[in-house]
Formats: C-alpha cells, sequence, structure tokens
C-alpha cells in the first residue's frame, strides 16, 4: 500500500524573489511618474506604493536614477505591446500611409507614454540621469520603433529615407503628446496630422518609385 504525500511547493530561487522585488518598484515608480512626475516621486513614495522599505530598493539599485532604467525600458515593452496589438486589428484594406499614422500616434498617445517624457525632461537637468538615459546603447524606443515598422511595412523598409521619415514625424507626434499633457487642441492636432499624412504619401509614393538603396537601414541608421 503506497502512502500520499502532500508535495510541497518550490521554494523560489534568489532570482525568482529579486525579480519579483524589482518588478513591484518599476511598476511602483511608473505609477508615480504618472501621477507625481520625475520630481514629485521621490525613493520614499516609491517604496511606500510598493510595499516595501527603502533598503530593498538600494539593495538591487544604488540610486533612484538607476531604478529609472528598468522603469524607461519596462514602458517602451509595454507601449509597444499594444502597439502591436493594435498593427494586428487594423482593416488589411488600410492605406499604408494612415496605417503608419496611426500606429505612431497610438505609441505616443499611450497613457504610459508620459513616463518617458517625465525621464527626458528631467534629464535636461539631472546629469547622472541624462548620462544613463542618452548614452548609445540606450536608444531603446527608436530600435523598438524601427523593428516595428520594418516588420509591419517591409516594402518601404529597404529605402533608409522611410526610416529618415518616420523617425522625423515620431519627433513630431511626441510634441503633439507633450501639448496634450497641458493643454488639448483638437484643431490643430488634426491640421498637424493631416499635413504629416500628406507628406507621408508624398515619400512613400517616391520611395515605391526608387526602390531600395544602396544603405540598409536597419543596421546603418545615422540617428
Amino acid at each position: 500500500m503506497q502512502i500520499q504525500t502532500e508535495s510541497k511547493p518550490a521554494r523560489r530561487t534568489q532570482q525568482s524573489r529579486r525579480d519579483s522585488t524589482i518588478g513591484k518598484l518599476v511598476e511602483a515608480a511608473i505609477e508615480c511618474l504618472m501621477e507625481f512626475g520625475y520630481h514629485g516621486t521621490s525613493v520614499q513614495i516609491i517604496c511606500s506604493r510598493a510595499g516595501m522599505s527603502q533598503g530593498a530598493l538600494f539593495r538591487h539599485f544604488a540610486t533612484k536614477n538607476e531604478l529609472m532604467m528598468p522603469v524607461a525600458r519596462k514602458v517602451v515593452d509595454d507601449i509597444f505591446a499594444d502597439g502591436a496589438a493594435l498593427a494586428d486589428s487594423l482593416p488589411k484594406d488600410m492605406p499604408d500611409a494612415e496605417r503608419m499614422v496611426a500606429l505612431m500616434k497610438a505609441l505616443v498617445l499611450a497613457p504610459r507614454h508620459v513616463v518617458l517624457m517625465e525621464l527626458l525632461m528631467a534629464a535636461r537637468t539631472t546629469e547622472d540621469l541624462r548620462l544613463l538615459l542618452c548614452k548609445p546603447s540606450e536608444n531603446y524606443f527608436r530600435d523598438r520603433f524601427v523593428a516595428m515598422m520594418a516588420g509591419c511595412f517591409p516594402r518601404y523598409a529597404v529605402h533608409s529615407g522611410f526610416f529618415a521619415t518616420l523617425l522625423t514625424m515620431m519627433t513630431t507626434f511626441h510634441g503633439i503628446a507633450l501639448y496634450r499633457s497641458v493643454h488639448m487642441n483638437e484643431v490643430g492636432e488634426s491640421m498637424r496630422e493631416q499635413w504629416l499624412l500628406s507628406a507621408l504619401r508624398g515619400e512613400l509614393e517616391a520611395i515605391r518609385a526608387q526602390g531600395g538603396d544602396a544603405d540598409n537601414p536597419l543596421y546603418r541608421l545615422p540617428f
């Protein structure tokens, strides 16, 4: 006769506990940045939101700004996950220019995009944050954007001008998102969007006529 014994739940590894702690701190920091802004978000407020001690934060990050690196990456990951879902849901017969604009708008008007704006504005006057966010290896948003657009629009990705156009347009949409965060102006937004859409249609027509160019835009972007 065999005696059945209850299996004990597997003990969490040190790495899983570490990942869980960092995940809670990152999510708490995102919420605080959205609610209070960068300068209103202290280590104390983050830890209180996460239900942890300040010691827990400093075991993993030497400063508040070191925490901002995984915060920025988590925000970008969330934004692009939603962007990928939108790309799959758009009508298949939607014109290319309209599809591209819809995706760009979705990325910068995502609720969590404001966290990136808070960090970039703070980096202007906070040197250690600027050095962390603006080093060449941290072009995370740009690289994800290029990868998404190359995957969604391979017909145009063979031309370096395609990415120059989209990244310039994305800069404008970042500005629209910034204005929207303090003052909504639907008429102004509509005018800018229509101008961008018209310019994009012309650029796409030129790319279709020219075909690919000698540069590989995915690996030789000058931005």
